[in-house]
């Protein structure tokens, strides 16, 4: 088709369309050119990597080396190089301590992988390159899905122009891209997908409560909870959907207490996937229900939120590294008038969503491109934004559409800026500070000197996981500590931590929490600080 039958065939009603065409090439070929299957050197795998190691260990744990407790591996017929990795339990076993939410998912596209490996001449053994290129292509494959369904949920209130511009800016103008190109095959872009459908079955549940609905919504939802369990919040989209009144409050009861039967069948269906994973906990440590995290020492702090790093730190603030959101949260004013009663079940899960990942003991939720965790919430946000261009391409005055309108893809354009910036390490993955950030503001070549350099913030793991947050400012100078004794250089970090603006208050709440005093909580704290600036050993 050449270019002007193209042209031709292009209306502003069919837009969304063209738009998705666009973005699911764009995604292609980027997977293509970064090809990180291929990359396969041991340890260094380009895709099972990092966290995806232990949501993907399920899979080749049980369906090839037949025995998911891992036992196999002290039996040295596997050269274990970063292939599984696992936590102690109180019985010595081994255990894997994320959930298989994300194994089921990966799972037909392992299983096509598996049944292929020997025709193109690769080892059955789940991490080859041929596992890898399935497992990214299959991320593709639900991203599509989730735009999809995102396009028709959109068209339901807005136009076809404007559910053009919103796909357009969630698919390249934020960090979705990234984590459904780059870094796929993490669990951002999957709960994107999931929670997309879940808010188009929520739409559908309150047109018509079919069984069938009911039991697709509860198994959903089980499945969203079971790959990320704080992702239990979307659960007020489906109790406030639609209410904007008291009135709508008491109907909404009124209607769930007349479909308790259905509840009954949605709870049972949000069970079904939480099976395998029962049946494992069981199996390892002899309890239906483990929090497997336990053995990191990985919690909540809820007395202690940080609600405003978590937005706009240079570390990783979700509004800093994705400032198009910025406009979505805006668009919740005009939402109101757009789609009646969906402003208070947005505003209640993306508050709620927003204190408690700011609660976890790594608010920035270790490496990653920006506050990648929010990228969960993408699908509902994107409400909010069409209601905003809705807004902005309703000005009667032609400049300050156009000027709104310039500013936006300003920001895509700089999104994608940033992507590139942190695919050529210049915007670090977890320890990125404010000198760092300006080294390479807009510049299209970038410097990364810095990461070997003096300029970023090295968090210290050890007290953050007490809820103690030191952060150590790589260009500060702490050769005072050379020359004098470790008494005198503990009592001179003492001293640092009683005029910081927020040590105190962290070690109170730790002090508290573990019942001893604050002088003991508050030493133990300098100690660790003297011994990581005199010996740097940050990693």
């Amino acid at each position: 088709m050449t270019f002007f039958k193209l042209r031709k065939h292009f209306t502003v009603n069919n837009s969304p369309r063209f738009v998705i065409v666009f973005l699911l090439l764009f995604y292609t070929a980027s997977n293509f050119v970064h090809h990180n299957w291929t990359r396969d050197d041991g340890p260094n795998r380009g895709v099972i990597k990092w966290d995806i190691i232990s949501y993907y260990g399920y899979l080749p744990a049980t369906f090839i080396y037949g025995d998911p407790s891992l036992d196999f591996l002290d039996e040295g017929i596997l050269n274990n190089d970063n292939k599984f990795w696992w936590s102690p339990t109180e019985n010595g076993r081994k255990i894997i301590y994320m959930s298989c939410g994300l194994s089921i998912m990966y799972a037909p596209f392992f299983f096509i992988a598996h049944l292929l490996a020997p025709v193109f001449g690769e080892a059955r053994d789940g991490f080859g390159s041929i596992y890898q290129f399935f497992m990214v292509f299959g991320a593709l494959f639900y991203v599509a899905l989730g735009i999809i369904l995102l396009k028709k949920i959109l068209l339901r209130y807005f136009t076809p122009l404007v559910t053009a511009i919103t796909l357009l800016i969630l698919g390249i103008g934020t960090n979705l891209y990234y984590y459904s190109t780059h870094e796929a095959v993490m669990s951002h872009s999957y709960n994107f997908v999931l929670i997309t459908i879940f808010l188009y079955l929520i739409l559908k549940w309150y047109e018509e409560a079919t069984w069938l609905r009911t039991f697709l919504l509860g198994m959903l939802f089980g499945l969203i909870v079971l790959i990320r369990p704080s992702n239990i919040l979307i659960l007020t989209i489906f109790l406030f959907w639609g209410i904007d009144s008291w009135t709508g409050f008491v109907e909404r009861i009124r209607f769930l207490l007349r479909n308790t039967p259905k509840l009954l069948l949605m709870i049972f269906a949000f069970l079904l996937p939480w099976i395998p994973q029962f049946l494992y906990w069981h199996m390892i440590t002899g309890q239906v229900l483990y929090y497997s995290y336990g053995a990191h020492g990985d919690r909540f702090f809820f007395d202690n939120p940080h609600i405003i790093e978590s937005l706009f730190s240079y570390r990783k603030g979700w509004l800093l590294y994705t400032p198009v959101m910025i406009f979505a949260i805006a668009g919740l004013i005009p939402l109101k008038r757009k789609i009646k009663g969906a402003r208070l079940s947005i505003i209640l899960y993306v508050v709620l969503m927003i204190y408690v990942m700011s609660c976890w003991w790594t608010w920035w939720f270790g490496g990653g491109f920006g506050g990648r965790i929010y990228i969960d919430m993408y699908g509902i946000m994107a409400l909010p934004l069409a209601a905003l261009i809705t807004s902005i391409l309703s000005f009667k005055k032609r400049l300050v559409k156009l000027s709104m309108l310039g500013f936006l893809g300003f920001l895509v354009c700089f999104q994608l800026l940033q992507t590139r910036h942190y695919r050529g390490t210049a915007i670090h993955w977890d320890s990125m500070s404010k000198k760092a950030y300006w080294v390479n503001f807009l510049r299209l070549r970038h410097e990364v000197e810095y990461v070997h350099g003096n300029l970023l913030s090295r968090h210290d793991e050890e007290l953050c996981r007490k809820g103690i947050y030191v952060f150590y400012d790589m260009s500060e100078d702490w050769s005072y500590l050379d020359g004098i004794s470790e008494k005198a250089g503990i009592q001179a970090v003492t001293l640092e931590i009683q005029q910081s603006r927020t040590l105190p208050g962290d070690i109170r709440r730790y002090a508290r929490r573990m019942d001893i005093s604050i002088p003991e909580a508050t030493r133990m704290t300098a100690e660790q600080i003297y011994h990581m600036k005199r010996e740097h050993k940050f990693y």
